[in-house]
């Protein structure tokens, strides 16, 4: 099916809604495999069905520990790590429950608030190239209460200025996880998002000290998320890991992976803040929010710049750029 203009950049909750159940089902169909195909262990047979049916049944929605545990199993078996797919294996047995989404949750990255094995599966999966997640604590809790009132309030402004933008993240993330850089020389780290945990975001609670923050945050976050989803079917991008290139959000050269990533959900960012501009938002925190937009369109220009000269595109990867530059075209003029 071709894609129109309007339905990769902005919000389009239907759409999206139909690609997120595919991918339950796919994440579904894989669990089975995994655990009652591949994995040799006929004492577990019976927990391990009825822990998927748990999952699944009543169209339920699966939370991000569920995916990170899948990226485990995964990752292992296609490693040929016997110990390590048997370890994932077990993990997923003792994943608490409920293991299902319902409604927005901001937990801290700790075991006490999650238990070792969900931990230890998060902190895999969040663990990024260049050390900056590699290393992580919960805030305290008096941080993570002022963290979570924080989000709430950005949820509420972006349900009151920008709503169709707020549907999309409800349909993206269920869980916020909240850490902070153990070392604090370390200060790069504001977020991430991966797809071996999807339905959630990682955000760094030190970082989001201002509305305007924390609404870019989410967006930038979210919209990481939303574009992982158009990779289920295709690669979106051609050009090899082993292409590396300059990125003006990275002191060293990257991947065109990367630079494209940066480039979607700044236009996003933009876009987002527009919206909320346009709907009646004001006072000091707009200026703030229009500062943070311009900073936007600046990576976005330089990333996009990148894209054009150097990205190998599929058909879809081009008409993400596509959408991406004339929803951009008069910010960068």
């Amino acid at each position: 099916m071709e894609i129109q203009f309007g339905t990769t950049l902005l919000p389009n909750a239907d759409d999206l809604r139909e690609t997120i159940t595919r991918l339950f089902c796919r994440l579904e169909t894989s669990l089975w495999h995994l655990l009652l195909e591949v994995w040799d262990a006929p004492e577990n047979t019976a927990r391990a069905e009825e822990k998927i049916k748990r999952i699944f049944s009543d169209h339920r929605r699966p939370d991000s520990l569920v995916f990170a545990a899948h990226d485990a199993m995964l990752n292992a078996a296609l490693a040929q790590d016997e110990p390590r797919f048997e370890q994932a294996c077990l993990q997923f047995l003792q994943l608490p429950d409920p293991v299902e989404a319902t409604g927005l949750r901001v937990l801290g990255l700790s075991e006490e608030e999650l238990g070792l094995g969900a931990c230890n599966l998060l902190r895999r999966v969040f663990r990024d190239d260049v050390g900056l997640t590699a290393d992580l604590s919960a805030p305290g809790a008096e941080e993570k209460k002022q963290a979570a009132a924080k989000i709430k309030l950005a949820i509420n402004t972006l349900e009151q200025y920008a709503p169709n933008w707020a549907k999309e993240f409800d349909l993206l993330v269920s869980q916020v996880y909240l850490a902070v850089n153990r070392d604090p020389k370390k200060s790069g780290f504001g977020g991430a998002t991966v797809f071996g945990a999807f339905g959630s975001i990682l955000v760094n609670s030190d970082k989001i000290d201002i509305l305007p923050t924390v609404l870019m945050t989410l967006v930038h976050e979210s919209s990481h998320a939303k574009l992982f989803l158009y990779h289920l079917d295709d690669p979106v991008i051609l050009n090899e890991d082993t292409e590396l290139f300059s990125s003006p959000l990275r002191s060293t050269p990257r991947p065109m992976e990367g630079i494209f990533h940066a480039a979607w959900v700044s236009a996003r960012m933009v876009q987002s803040a527009r919206a909320m501009l346009e709907n009646g938002f004001s006072g000091p925190d707009a200026e703030e929010l229009r500062r943070q937009c311009r900073q936007a369109v600046i990576i976005y220009r330089d990333c996009a710049t990148q894209v054009e000269r150097h990205a190998r595109l599929t058909p879809l990867g081009q008409q993400l750029f596509d959408d991406a530059q004339r929803a951009m075209s008069d910010a960068c003029s």
